[in-house]
């Protein structure tokens, strides 16, 4: 069961002597414990739409940079259809308007990251005659070219079937105003556990997100991870802005936080961090937490991480 005191406590702590203990005795052990953890949040969220079921006929799922919303969307997805509900993911991506259409910012470039960069008018479009007729045609978003192509995904919803969107605007009361709130179901994923020893607060939920993005931004764009940390703080006040107001308004919280990830990016960060000179990361106080931080944790080859799990979102 849900309660009002989960969706309102603002992180868990996660005691790291018992992640220490386990991945230095049994990490093939600590990496099931994890896994599943998170996969019971997952079926617990299945759960949760098929008893409102045919009420909903959208889920929305929103989470910041990193948090792993687009392979939560996903799993479950997979884990709807596994138990009898239709369903069919959709990235809110795919409604942005394009470059030219973008609000400015007050230095007079693009602001990607406002809601008003998005085509609401269209969305809603479509949502409503997705619950009024079962079905709709889409757009596509080609990032490359920056441009939005109308009516090119056909979407069909029979009477027990499911959308789930995914996006960072995804819980904005803008999105899908005409729809009635019985119909939808709202989620927020995302790290919701800082490391603690005791008292001690060693890495905290959005150092877990950059080490994340990090690590993604290396192995998929080929940026050093200070190339990251200098774009994160930007990163992070648009999440102030336009993610912050309206996460605690939501049916489900998850918790995205792989308890052995850390060990992870230990083993794929470390080198790099070593080999920057701590005078370049003197700016950023949050760098010397995460250095400090991920020499407490032994390394986990990533070799170790299922072919299922989130945390391949971020390494492949």
């Amino acid at each position: 069961m849900i309660t009002k005191e989960f969706l309102e406590k603002k992180y868990t702590p996660l005691e790291i002597a018992g992640i220490l203990e386990l991945a230095k005795k049994d990490p093939d052990a600590l990496v099931l414990r994890s896994e599943q953890y998170y996969h019971h949040q997952v079926d617990s969220a299945m759960l949760l739409v098929k008893k409102n079921m045919p009420n909903y006929k959208f889920v929305l799922l929103c989470g910041p940079s990193a948090s792993g919303k687009t392979t939560t969307a996903h799993k479950l997805e997979q884990s709807l259809i596994n138990n009898g509900i239709g369903a069919q993911v959709v990235s809110m991506d795919n409604f942005f308007m394009g470059m030219e259409h973008y609000p400015k910012l007050p230095d007079g470039s693009p602001d990607m990251e406002s809601i008003l960069a998005m085509d609401l008018e269209h969305l809603n479009e479509c949502f409503d005659a997705l619950l009024r007729k079962g079905e709709a045609m889409l757009p596509t978003f080609d990032f490359t070219t920056q441009s939005q192509t109308r009516a090119t995904q056909h979407v069909k919803l029979e009477d027990n079937d499911v959308l789930i969107m995914e996006g960072i605007h995804a819980l904005n009361p803008l999105v899908l105003s005409s729809i009635p709130k019985k119909n939808i179901m709202r989620i927020y994923a995302s790290v919701r556990s800082k490391f603690v020893s005791g008292e001690e607060s060693i890495l905290i939920p959005k150092d877990i997100r950059l080490m994340r993005r990090m690590v993604r931004d290396n192995k998929f764009r080929n940026y050093p991870p200070l190339s990251t940390l200098k774009s994160w703080e930007n990163v992070l006040e648009g999440e102030r802005k336009n993610i912050n107001p309206y996460r605690d308004d939501v049916d489900l919280k998850m918790d995205t936080t792989i308890d052995y990830e850390v060990c992870v990016w230990h083993s794929m960060l470390q080198n790099h961090l070593d080999m920057t000179g701590p005078e370049e990361y003197a700016d950023y106080p949050a760098i010397d937490r995460i250095f400090k931080g991920l020499l407490r944790f032994p390394g986990i080859d990533a070799s170790k991480i299922p072919l299922d799990s989130l945390l391949r979102e971020f390494i492949g």
